[in-house]
C-alpha cells in the first residue's frame, strides 16, 4: 500500500533503515548493491506488505492493570482504580508493564506508539522503548491537582515541566531519531491554569507534541463545566492550548463549533473505540471529524480500559461505530486502515517519515498473511475490507522498524516474551500489595 492507497504486486527494498525502491524499481536498485543482492530477505509470498500500524494514543504503564479496573464510568475508573494503582508503581513494575504491552503490540504489526505515562518513573518507560526498537513519542503525565488524585501523583507545575524537559534532554531524538518526547498534561481536571500555561510555552519553545485527553465522557464534561465554566475545548481555545502540536484522545462529545476550533488550530484527535465502549463513554463521530478536515489517528488507549492492544480490534470497532453514527456515510475500509497508518502518522507530525510505503521513508512495515481461511474468498479482490473486517493480529508475520525486525514468524526479536509475561505476573502481584487492592490467584 503506497501513499495513494494502491495495492500492487512486487518487491520492496530496504537499505540503511529506509525504503529505497518498490516494485519495478527494485531490480535496478539491487544492481547497485555489492553482489547485486541484499544481505537479508523475507519471502512475503501470499502476504500483504503494509505500513506499520501506529497507535496514536496509548498508556503502556497500564498494561499491568489489565482486568483490575472494570468500572464503566471514566471518573470512577480513575479515582477508584487507576490512580491508586499508578501511584503504587515502581520503576521495575512500570518497566515490566511497558515490556508486556510492547510484546503484544509488535506481534500485532505495530511500529509506532504515542504513549502517555503516569507521573513517576517515565524514564523507565523511555529505556524500555529505546531497547525494544519501536518508534515512539512518549511523555510523563502532568498533574498538579484533581479530586481523588493520590498525593504521590501530584507535582508542582515547575517540577512537572522540569522533569519533562529532563526526559527530552535524555530521549528526544535518541535511538537514531526513533524516540521523541511530548508534554502530556493528563486532562483538564488534573491540571491548573498555571500548568497549562507552562505546557503551552514549553511545547512551543522546544517544538514538542502536547498530548492530552479531551471530551471523553458526560460525567467528565459536567465536572469540567463546574471547574472552568465551559467545555474543555473552549477552555483550550481561550488559553492558547490548541495548535498543530496538540494531539488529544477521544473527542467523543465535541460539538461542531469545537471541531471547527480544532481545525482552525490544525489540532489532531485520536479515536479509541475499544476504550470508549468499555468505559461506556460514547461513540465518537469520525465522519464529522473528517468532514471538518481534522487530522486524526487510531489508538487502543490502554489495557486497563480496552483490554486489548490490538489494531485489528480497533479498526473493526472504528468501522462498526461509524456505521452506527453515520449509516448514510460510514467510513470505508480504506479510510479505517488509513487511520491506523498514514493518518496516524500525520496526526503525530510524522507523516513525512512514516505511514506509507514510499522510497525515502523509514522502513516501518508490517507483513500480514493473506491466505487464512477467515480472510477467504475475496481477500485478493478487496484487501482493505479483508484486513479491517476480518484481519487478526495472528496474521502478522513480520514487523520492521527502520528496517530492523522486531517480530518475525511468531517470535519477538528484541523482547523476551516468556520472560516479559513471567515478570509481569510477579510485578502485578507486588503492585496490588502496595496499592492495597489484594492479590488475585
Amino acid at each position: 500500500m503506497d501513499a495513494a492507497g494502491t495495492v500492487v504486486r512486487g518487491d520492496l527494498l530496504v537499505r540503511d533503515g529506509a525504503i529505497v525502491a518498490l516494485g519495478a524499481a527494485v531490480p535496478a536498485a539491487l544492481s547497485t548493491l555489492p553482489g547485486g543482492r541484499a544481505e537479508d530477505s523475507f519471502d512475503a509470498g501470499g502476504a500483504w506488505v503494509l505500513p506499520g500500524f501506529i497507535h496514536a494514543h496509548i498508556h503502556l504503564c497500564q498494561t499491568l492493570l489489565r482486568g483490575r479496573a472494570e468500572q464503566s464510568d471514566l471518573l470512577s475508573w480513575l479515582r477508584e482504580s487507576i490512580w491508586p494503582l499508578e501511584a503504587a508503581h515502581t520503576a521495575a513494575s512500570i518497566a515490566a508493564s511497558a515490556r508486556l504491552g510492547l510484546c503484544e503490540l509488535v506481534a500485532g504489526g505495530v511500529t509506532c506508539v504515542n504513549d502517555m505515562g503516569t507521573v513517576r518513573h517515565t524514564e523507565a518507560i523511555g529505556a524500555v522503548l529505546e531497547a525494544s526498537g519501536i518508534r515512539a513519542v512518549f511523555g510523563k503525565a502532568l498533574m498538579d491537582q484533581g479530586e481523588g488524585v493520590p498525593q504521590v501523583l501530584l507535582d508542582t507545575p515547575r517540577a512537572a515541566i522540569d522533569e519533562s524537559l529532563a526526559l527530552a534532554k535524555r530521549f528526544h531524538g535518541a535511538a537514531g531519531g526513533r524516540l521523541r518526547v511530548s508534554l502530556a498534561p493528563r486532562f483538564i481536571l488534573s491540571c491548573s491554569d498555571a500548568l497549562w500555561d507552562e505546557t503551552v510555552a514549553v511545547t512551543g519553545a522546544h517544538d514538542l507534541l502536547l498530548h492530552t485527553h479531551l471530551a471523553e465522557s458526560p460525567g467528565e464534561a459536567r465536572a469540567v463545566d463546574a471547574a472552568v465554566g465551559s467545555t474543555a475545548a473552549r477552555y483550550f481555545a481561550r488559553h492558547g492550548v490548541l495548535g498543530p502540536r496538540f494531539v488529544a484522545a477521544h473527542g467523543i462529545w465535541l460539538d461542531a463549533e469545537e471541531m471547527g476550533m480544532l481545525r482552525a488550530a490544525d489540532a489532531a484527535l485520536v479515536h479509541c473505540p475499544g476504550a470508549n465502549l468499555k468505559l461506556g463513554s460514547g461513540l465518537a463521530r469520525l465522519r464529522e471529524w473528517k468532514d471538518h478536515g481534522l487530522r486524526c489517528g487510531l489508538g487502543a488507549d490502554g489495557a486497563a480500559c480496552n483490554n486489548r492492544l490490538d489494531t485489528f480490534h480497533e479498526m473493526a470497532l472504528a468501522a462498526g461505530v461509524s456505521r452506527v453514527t453515520h449509516p448514510e456515510r460510514p467510513l470505508s475500509p480504506r479510510e479505517v486502515l488509513a487511520l491506523a497508518t498514514c493518518d496516524g502518522a500525520r496526526a503525530l507530525g510524522l507523516g513525512h517519515t512514516i505511514g506509507s510505503l514510499e522510497a525515502g521513508k523509514q522502513a516501518d512495515l508490517a507483513v500480514l498473511d493473506a491466505d487464512g481461511a477467515h480472510l477467504a474468498p475475496q481477500a485478493a479482490e478487496d484487501p482493505y475490507s479483508a484486513i479491517v473486517h476480518a484481519g487478526r493480529a495472528a496474521d502478522v508475520r513480520l514487523t520492521l522498524v527502520a528496517g530492523r525486525p522486531l517480530y518475525r514468524d511468531g517470535e519477538c526479536a528484541t523482547l523476551d516474551r516468556e520472560r516479559a509475561v513471567a515478570e509481569a505476573r510477579v510485578e502485578a502481584r507486588g503492585l496490588e500489595r502496595r496499592a492495597g487492592t489484594g492479590t488475585r490467584p
